[in-house]
């Protein structure tokens, strides 16, 4: 039995070797496949962008030299009003026209009635019928772009032409001026036809809505053709370029690998496309060709296996007769044997000097040798050399008088490999001279080892998954904190806006405020993995608890309306005014509650209720939903766990919402609970410590900072709309602001000005800002010392340790706010920036006769008027005195009208200084602080 099953064991390993490689030949064949076809497909690509960007900067060049002719040829006609001469005007375009072929004629039509006012070339001064259509199209079009007309057939029936048009702003009381030229598409398509994509290959001139203009193949059946709403069209909305993988073609009827590219200065647009079937014909003749050299592969292999299958079982055959002929004759010598070698330990006696006198039969099944060879090996032929040393040193102790060592060690067997053993070493008590003195026992431990070994690798794959998870939130957390960045930013500065009416102010604090919830919500997936530790931090804050509960009804209302739910909110007249807390996290748990409460409610309502509970508030969220059942309320608080299966399908989420309220109540001190039966709605309550506070002062509580002198501010940043939010935001508080778009640029305005602090962003292409920063810290000079904060998305702690390292002296986080950004900026600007003097700038008895006089309706319009001055005025620097000048002029009169005394005499001290050369960057602190200052009086009276 046991010869059978070694033989089917032998013969199950052949017949798996054969499978497993053909299995394996298939696989490596079908990978390496796909990944040509992913290679063909991204060559194919490569080649349509490559050919339509040198098309789009070919088109670019068409457009600015029409551009630049009908510029003139609009010049040279305004100019005849004041004499020009005619024929100069002629010469001059016939030049032009020479060095642009496509142009076939130029004319330039009165704005208001099309009429044309000059012609050269082409139709002359007749015009065409569609002109009146085109001029219509360049007055809205404005100065920004090219109008393109219709495309137009003359002569040979494959001849078309195509008109556009600039428009020209004229003087002041003057007619606008339409310059037109005509555009033979006919150069063009012969421009396209020099191009090879492969027999189906397209090549194409579209207008933005997607009218053909010119295409290779010829097709002038196709021409003025629109294809507005094919997967081209669809692709290039709202972007300059890309790719697309199309359906068929409306035009042919081909499916090709396209790409597109807008042209600048016209409504144009430029494509490329290789055809699909052309581009993968090769890759498909090359499956068929693996496919067929893995089958004869696969074939050859059975057959092996087939042979190899009857030269096992003939071999087997004769192997049991030899065994039963030997046996019969040493029967009595086996069962010796038997027990002999059948002791679990493999026992060796030793003299002190190394020589082995005794080996145990069991030798044999440990190692495989015969106890007669292991007795004449050397130690280092069956001790792995890595761990000889080792077993010397433990040799070693027991000689100097240990009465018992152990090893584990490496023992060679006698195929060559290692196996893992361990020795243990006693001396033996009273050994004679000349006898052995040193018995070991010697067992397999492999297994052990290969445990040992396994729950190393795991502790490896296990820091490496954390790691693999930190890498995926701090990207998460970048890519989500860019755009709220500009959200949050843009919002911000709309509720600066004083002159903001107050319904267009609540929509927009609420905006600021779902922009804020958002960002709690990425801020909390940070640090779920350290709320179970209990290791995030909370903030202590004063806060408004009913300001905080309307804040979150108000944002959910726009989910409950909708489904026709009523939202209530009452809150217990013993709830104080005040309280201190995480308002953050506390808006994070109520909107959580609120957004289940509405999604599992069809009809009825969500009520949200705040009760005062000695030195604790408790918040409850009731709905009148489909309800929980009881035996499933443990599960609610779980991490990614619901009620069942059919909830995620209906209602969506990934059931890690409630894990985290849970884990922040718990954090704060409080408890969350839940009371709840199927059909009978749901109330989920938590009670957390927020013990009453004093109101905050009116000045923290408006969040502006105080007036500063301005700084010198280096903004290095990438991306343009983050360019321009906070350039807007710093440019608001006085500050100057210069730009660099990347790190190398960053050291080059460095280089060549000085600053009073650079907001550095890190992930830019080109140089980073880790990068930049470190040049920067190498200069000498003052320029290696000048302040750097960084502004970047990347907030975990981790990362600002590596900004520190870097020489960076702070950091503000994206999504920035305005007083947090101010503050850094106060902290680490190299000229301290200390707050300058404000005077006192209203007189009360002054303003209250010309109240008296006017009225309350028409001060409060004209105070309105005078912030919406100021807010404009005194931007110029100290180096522009005339502006200075004008500025201060135009408010002494103004401010002193609605009793601005101080402000009045300010201004006038500051007029006069201008017109006499006196210095000025004391008086342009002064003004800045002032105007500040005068804002928020304004702001002040018109709500008193």
């Amino acid at each position: 039995m046991n010869l059978k099953r070694s033989y089917r064991s032998l013969i199950g390993g052949v017949w798996a070797g054969v499978l497993t490689t053909c299995l394996g030949l298939a696989t490596v064949t079908v990978w390496t496949d796909t990944r040509d076809y992913e290679r063909t497909i991204r060559d194919a690509r490569s080649t349509a962008e490559a050919v339509v960007q040198a098309l789009g900067q070919e088109a670019n060049r068409l457009v600015s030299s029409v551009d630049m002719l009908l510029s003139a040829a609009a010049a040279r006609v305004d100019a005849h009003t004041f004499g020009a001469n005619p024929s100069y005007t002629r010469q001059l375009l016939s030049g032009l026209m020479a060095h642009v072929p496509a142009v076939m004629g130029v004319r330039v039509l009165d704005g208001t009635t099309a009429g044309v006012l000059y012609g050269q070339g082409g139709v002359g001064t007749e015009g065409r019928p569609s002109d009146a259509e085109l001029v219509r199209s360049a007055l809205a079009m404005g100065q920004s772009e090219l109008a393109v007309g219709w495309p137009t057939r003359i002569g040979p029936a494959d001849s078309w032409f195509v008109s556009v048009a600039r428009l020209v702003m004229p003087r002041p009381g003057e007619t606008p001026l339409v310059a037109v030229a005509d555009l033979s598409l006919t150069e063009l398509q012969r421009l396209y036809g020099r191009l090879d994509l492969g027999p189906n290959g397209a090549i194409g001139l579209l207008r933005s809505d997607g009218v053909i203009l010119v295409r290779h193949p010829y097709a002038p059946d196709k021409v003025g053709l629109s294809v507005a709403g094919g997967a081209l069209m669809r692709a290039a909305a709202g972007v300059a370029g890309g790719t697309y993988d199309g359906s068929a073609s409306p035009i042919d009827g081909v499916s090709r690998y396209g790409s597109f590219q807008r042209v600048a200065g016209a409504p144009l647009l430029v494509t490329t496309g290789v055809s699909k079937d052309e581009t993968l014909s090769a890759w498909r003749e090359g499956v068929r060709q693996d496919a067929a050299v893995v089958l004869g592969i696969s074939t050859v292999l059975v057959g092996l296996g087939f042979g190899l299958t009857r030269a096992m079982l003939r071999h087997r055959d004769l192997e049991a007769e030899a065994r039963r002929a030997a046996g019969m004759l040493s029967a009595g010598e086996a069962r010796y044997r038997l027990l002999a070698e059948n002791t679990s330990e493999l026992i060796v006696l030793a003299h002190d000097d190394g020589r082995r006198s005794y080996v145990s039969p069991a030798v044999r099944r440990l190692l495989g040798y015969t106890p007669e060879e292991v007795v004449a090996m050397r130690l280092r032929d069956c001790v792995h050399r890595e761990d000889l040393a080792l077993l010397v040193t433990q040799a070693r102790r027991l000689a100097a008088g240990e009465p018992q060592v152990s090893v584990v060690c490496r023992a060679r067997h006698r195929t060559g490999a290692w196996i893992w053993v361990e020795g243990a070493f006693r001396r033996i008590p009273g050994a004679a001279p000349g006898e052995p003195a040193i018995i070991a026992t010697f067992r397999d431990v492999g297994e052990r080892q290969r445990h040992a070994r396994a729950l190393e690798e795991a502790r490896i794959a296990a820091e490496r998954a954390s790691q693999a998870k930190s890498d995926f939130l701090a990207s998460m957390s970048h890519e989500i904190r860019t755009p709220l960045n500009g959200v949050i930013g843009y919002a911000d500065l709309l509720l600066a806006d004083r002159t903001l009416p107050g319904r267009h102010r609540r929509y927009v604090d609420r905006i600021a405020a779902a922009g804020g919830a958002l960002l709690t919500v990425v801020d909390d997936i940070l640090d779920f993995s350290r709320i179970e530790a209990g290791g995030i931090a909370l903030s202590e804050v004063p806060f408004a608890p009913a300001a905080l509960v309307d804040n979150a009804a108000s944002i959910v209302r726009g989910l409950s309306e909708p489904k026709g739910l009523a939202l209530d909110v009452a809150l217990d007249p013993a709830v104080p005014d005040w309280v201190r807390g995480d308002p953050d996290r506390l808006r994070q748990i109520l909107l959580n509650l609120l957004n289940n409460a509405v999604k599992f409610t069809p009809a009825g309502r969500v009520a949200v209720r705040v009760e005062a509970e000695g030195g604790s508030l408790r918040f409850c969220v009731s709905d009148t939903g489909i309800g929980i059942a009881p035996e499933q309320h443990g599960r609610l608080f779980q991490r990614f766990s619901q009620v069942d299966g059919s909830i995620r399908r209906q209602y969506g989420g990934s059931g890690l919402g409630l894990a985290i309220c849970k884990g922040l109540v718990e954090l704060m001190g409080g408890t969350i609970g839940v009371e709840s039966r199927p059909g009978a709605g749901s109330t989920f309550w938590f009670r957390v410590p927020l013990p009453p506070c004093p109101a905050p002062a009116a000045e923290a509580a408006e969040g502006r900072p105080r007036p500063v002198h301005p700084a010198r501010l280096l903004l290095v940043e990438d991306v343009p709309i983050n360019q321009d939010l906070a350039r807007a935001v710093l440019e608001a508080e006085g500050h100057g602001v210069d730009v660099a778009g990347d790190g190398t640029a960053a050291i080059e305005a460095v280089r060549a000005k000085t600053y009073d602090l650079v907001l550095m962003d890190v992930q830019m292409p080109g140089m980073d800002g880790l990068t930049a920063t470190r040049t920067i810290r190498a200069m000498p000079g003052p320029a290696g010392t000048v302040p750097i904060v960084a502004m970047t998305a990347n907030v975990l702690p981790a990362q600002i340790e590596t900004f520190r390292a870097a020489g960076m002296d702070g950091h503000v986080g994206k999504p920035f706010k305005r007083a947090e950004l101010a503050a850094a900026i106060a902290r680490h600007r190299a000229d301290g920036g200390e707050t300058a003097p404000v005077p006192t700038l209203v007189d009360v008895e002054a303003f209250a006769a010309a109240r008296s006089l006017m009225g309350r309706e028409r001060i409060d319009g004209l105070l309105g008027m005078l912030a919406s001055e100021l807010d404009r005025r005194f931007r110029s620097r100290s180096s522009d005195r005339a502006g200075l000048a004008h500025d201060a002029h135009a408010m002494i009169s103004a401010a002193g009208l609605l009793g601005f005394t101080g402000l009045s005499d300010l201004c006038r001290e500051i007029e006069e200084a201008c017109l006499s050369g006196a210095d000025l960057p004391d008086l342009q602190r002064r003004i800045d602080a002032a105007r500040a200052a005068a804002l928020d009086q304004i702001e002040t009276l018109r709500a008193a």
